[in-house]
């Protein structure tokens, strides 16, 4: 499916990464060919801002389990979405990126793809270094707390975004028995590629957790290795 307006809109026409993660850490499911930016078959993007369905504050996933949605200004490109009984895929961008001036304030210009895990017995939370395997680059561990981790990618990025930053963001957290992870990108020299997106990540925790059935039942242990600083 195409990831349409909100990548276009920020220039990416690139394939898109995203990952699901098992509890050892292994990239599987339906998103196990996206490991790394630029991986190919990825979820180009096809249409242009403005064009299909307007962009909405949220949309449910993973058979209603998860509801993906974002901080003030930043929607869900219903094009993006992919669900079916235990697993989701959404794309969060601006809102008038999406939809035009007269769909939200304006923000700072970043994409986020959350990725809804299946249900496990005990999910495990991911470490920076397991980020860092994943995508096949150096990573800086972010100020994680909670059941919530984050690191900063410090390659990458530029071959999803292009004239993006090369620095992202991975993050994951529980909503009940099931991971979710999110990868964020932003154009270069903004302080969403910097320090400023572990934090920003978290305001995309709290706004699922908000609307999610599961709301912040937890039931996960974190991976073993170090914390985040």
């Amino acid at each position: 499916m195409g990831i349409a307006r909100a990548l276009l809109g920020l220039g990416l026409i690139a394939a898109l990464a995203g990952c699901e993660m098992d509890s050892n850490g292994q990239a599987r499911g339906f998103l196990s060919g996206f490991e790394s930016p630029g991986t190919s078959g990825g979820r180009d993007a096809l249409s242009k801002p403005g064009d299909g369905p307007p962009p909405v504050p949220r949309a449910a996933v993973a058979g209603g389990a998860v509801v993906v949605a974002g901080p003030r200004g930043y929607c869900v490109d219903p094009v993006t979405v992919e669900s079916d009984d235990d697993t989701g895929f959404a794309v969060l961008a601006s809102c008038r990126i999406l939809g035009g001036p007269g769909a939200g304030p304006n923000v700072a210009p970043a994409l986020v793809t959350v990725t809804v895990g299946a249900p496990e017995p005990a999910p495990v939370l991911p470490t920076a270094e397991t980020f860092a395997r994943l995508s096949g680059g150096a990573a800086r561990p972010g100020r994680s707390g909670g059941d919530l981790v984050v690191a900063q990618m410090q390659t990458g990025g530029e071959r999803v975004l292009p004239n993006g930053d090369p620095r992202y963001w991975r993050g994951a957290f529980l909503v009940a028995n099931r991971l979710v992870s999110l990868a964020l990108y932003a154009p270069e020299g903004s302080s969403l590629a910097g320090d400023d997106g572990g934090q920003f990540l978290g305001s995309v925790r709290r706004a699922i957790r908000a609307g999610s059935p599961a709301g912040g039942a937890l039931t996960g242990r974190p991976a073993s290795g170090p914390s985040g600083g």
